[in-house]
């Protein structure tokens, strides 16, 4: 076999690899403690008499589908439980939020609980069943 015919194996290999960690990676939640950021519950108007107790964080962009798919599944979870809040962000109109955060990609899901601590992030679309969990996790009174 000639040296392009390696070449060719070995791109295909790592990309059938990408493949393979893209698809057991997409949409798993993340444990993640990020501390509250000051004026974040300003910046997403969660500043009045009873705050959510968890909010999911949605980042998506305008010609992402997977976002659209994200966004019917948090309202699914959001409907389900009292006192949850679903915030769809545009990438492009919140850099400054995109760069505190590490976003990467879209769609990006933080689940946040009324403090503005960060418990999960997701990329890509989550299961409604790890959502649920990851809510009744933070709504549970101690």
């Amino acid at each position: 076999m000639s040296t392009g015919g390696y070449v060719l194996l070995a791109v295909l290999a790592l990309s059938a690899g990408f493949g393979i960690y893209r698809k057991l990676s997409d949409g798993k939640l993340r444990g993640e403690i990020v501390p509250p950021l000051q004026g974040l519950t300003e910046h997403l108007h969660l500043d009045h008499d009873h705050p959510p107790q968890v909010t999911f964080l949605q980042f998506s962009s305008e010609f992402c589908q997977p976002c659209r798919v994200t966004t019917r599944v948090l309202d699914e979870v959001t409907n389900s439980f009292p006192a949850i809040c679903h915030i769809e962000l545009d990438v492009v109109e919140h850099l400054d939020l995109v760069k505190t955060y590490g976003i990467t990609r879209t769609p990006t899901t933080l689940i946040i609980d009324k403090a503005g601590t960060v418990h999960f992030r997701a990329v890509g679309v989550p299961k409604a069943a790890d959502l649920t969990n990851a809510v009744s996790a933070l709504t549970e009174v101690p």
